[in-house]
């Protein structure tokens, strides 16, 4: 069958819902077979079921019927699909001006398929964990008319529950990110360094255009707090985040390069970027505890700015500037107990700015 006929037939709305039995279950609507009339088999039947193209010779005008309104996922799946696939046999004249038009689109994507090794490296470049073993009985399954390669027709129903696949995991991560909250109370329970260490995993993933892998976290331990719990007692006035500290189980503190003295403005951009990169890596850290139901509360106050601070908590000042520190630990009643909501005064559209 030809692949533009049915990925044209597959949607005719302007959404469409990316349900793997849409493709699979789907057959092309035979203009001269009445709903809930079955094929009978005759010449002419069987001349569409073996020539596809004809199919399109039925109208006048294929564009006119929409035949090439794609949804953004049918152009996705057939651009993934041209990207790792090969010319298995071919009349395409690559020499042609209008080698992109649709009829040598369609073309390509009839004589195209994806091939064992193709098939194993797009899976790697998808970032989908798999085994060569695994790839070659992903292949097998996929070629369901055993010709050796996988065609578009074959292409589509797996790539489509990936993709909605991908598209649940998206929902779960939105929502995660959406109910975080800050947390201010905490109860004494420890929390496991498993959770810690995927946590700074998470963080260190952030977001660093230079490279320059700024971030260091540092864990302090009960001696440590009650050393800075004796110092908040010396500086008055202090002010701050720092309020109940002996309820805060577990402490962090982030830390980024100091720019050096010589360094000029662009130490000073250097600096900068750092900042935005922790900030990135902040985000995460909060995002992975809240996933494993551990609260965060990233604070900031004089006493973080103070060189007994740092000297205390092992930080160079020369070298290092403070970002903050993390307070974490299982939020008294659970996480969403004396949690505010999230409140923002201006919504996505009052922050949006589109631009022609």
């Amino acid at each position: 069958q030809d692949a533009a006929t049915k990925i044209a037939a597959i949607n005719e709305e302007e959404i469409y819902d990316f349900n793997e039995e849409d493709f699979a279950d789907y057959t092309s609507d035979y203009s001269d077979i009445d709903e809930g009339e079955e094929f009978d088999g005759d010449d002419e039947d069987e001349d569409l079921l073996e020539d596809p193209a004809s199919l399109v010779e039925l109208y006048d005008d294929y564009d006119s019927i929409g035949g090439y309104d794609l949804s953004p996922f049918e152009k996705h799946a057939r651009e993934v699909f041209l990207t790792y696939a090969d010319q298995v046999s071919s009349s395409i004249d690559h020499d042609s001006e209008t080698l992109h038009s649709h009829a040598n689109e369609d073309n390509q994507l009839e004589n195209s398929g994806i091939q064992l090794g193709d098939l194993y490296s797009m899976l790697q470049t998808l970032d989908i964990k798999a085994t060569e073993e695994e790839s070659e009985a992903l292949f097998k399954y996929l070629d369901e008319d055993g010709s050796g390669v996988v065609t578009l027709d074959e292409f589509l129903p797996w790539y489509a529950e990936a993709v909605d696949s991908v598209q649940q995991m998206g929902m779960t991560f939105q929502q995660l990110v959406k109910s975080r909250r800050t947390v201010n109370k905490f109860d004494a329970t420890e929390v496991d360094d498993g959770v810690l260490r995927r946590a700074i995993e998470c963080a260190i993933a952030a977001p660093n255009r230079s490279g320059t892998e700024p971030w260091r976290f540092i864990k302090l331990g009960k001696e440590t707090i009650a050393k800075l719990m004796d110092l908040r007692g010396q500086i008055e006035g202090s002010g701050g985040s720092f309020v109940s500290w002996t309820r805060v189980p577990h402490w962090i503190v982030v830390t980024y390069p100091r720019k050096k003295p010589d360094s000029g403005p662009d130490g000073n951009m250097q600096q900068r970027e750092d900042f935005k990169s922790v900030c990135c890596a902040v985000q995460n850290f909060m995002l992975s505890m809240w996933s494993e139901g551990i609260g965060t509360k990233w604070t900031d106050g004089p006493i973080q700015r103070t060189e007994e601070f740092a000297k205390i908590c092992g930080v160079d000042l020369e070298k290092e500037k403070v970002a903050g520190v993390i307070w974490y630990g299982f939020a008294r009643g659970g996480l969403n107990r004396g949690v505010q909501a999230k409140y923002r005064k201006r919504g996505v559209e009052e922050v949006l700015d589109i631009l022609p």
